[in-house]
């Protein structure tokens, strides 16, 4: 299955070692969230297919939920990118 890579800022390294707090642009402002490292690249974020859209908006699925509670969040379509396909990779 596809996955799709959301772009956002590193912000701080988190209460543990294993995390990193990044910020995420959304529909309604930025959002924070801690992730864990494994799961950026290039500045982006592992996260799952858009669910839905809005005027340019799509709505995604956060691998954790953001300091203010949400798990999914509207964002720009421009700020996702679709992850190659791992056998595309090899």
């Amino acid at each position: 299955m596809t996955m799709m890579r959301l772009k956002v800022e590193n912000i701080s390294e988190g209460l543990h070692p294993s995390e990193r707090v990044v910020s995420v642009r959304t529909k309604d402002g930025s959002e924070e969230l801690a992730v864990d490292p494994r799961s950026l690249l290039n500045n982006t974020l592992l996260v799952g297919w858009p669910v839905a859209t809005d005027n340019g908006f799509l709505l995604v699925e956060l691998p954790r939920q953001t300091s203010r509670g949400s798990r999914r969040v509207w964002v720009r379509k421009e700020d996702l990118i679709e992850e190659e396909p791992m056998r595309a990779r090899a």
